[in-house]
């Protein structure tokens, strides 16, 4: 019988690789299901935080990396979100379709768009992603 292997941590380029994506994935999740909602669509960034810091402990990023890398994950998310809503308001406002509009939107006009409906909710809706998120991976 073969004594039991301890597994090595991550690699810091595991971690930034799976926090991008994961970040991009729940980002653009994040827009699509807040597209039906009229209100509390900041809150999903909650439960997105939830998903990711489970999704990292599964995947055994526990620790302080682990942690980091799912909060990074999280701040990911909210700006590719806060810049698919400024892509949205912005190709309802033109009548260009979405895809034409994300393609040749620059960042300057997203920064404007995303900044003129940035409230004080969705800031602390991503606190409280930040620190759901900091517990789900945490958590022993």
């Amino acid at each position: 019988m073969q004594p039991a292997r301890i597994p090595k941590p991550a690699s810091l380029w595991s971690c930034v690789a799976t926090a991008t994506i994961a970040g991009l994935a729940a980002g653009a999740l994040w827009c699509l299901l807040a597209l039906d909602l009229q209100r509390g669509a900041a809150f999903l960034i909650v439960l997105l935080g939830s998903a990711i810091g489970t999704y990292f402990r599964w995947l055994g990023f526990a620790g302080r990396r682990g942690a980091f890398c799912a909060v990074a994950s999280v701040l990911i998310a909210f700006v590719y979100a806060q810049y698919l809503f400024a892509a949205v308001r912005v190709a309802q406002m033109l009548g260009f379709s979405l895809r034409a509009t994300l393609f040749k939107m620059d960042w300057g006009l997203a920064w404007q768009v995303a900044s003129a409906n940035l409230a004080t909710w969705d800031f602390v809706a991503l606190a409280a992603a930040v620190v759901v998120t900091c517990w789900f991976v945490l958590r022993k």
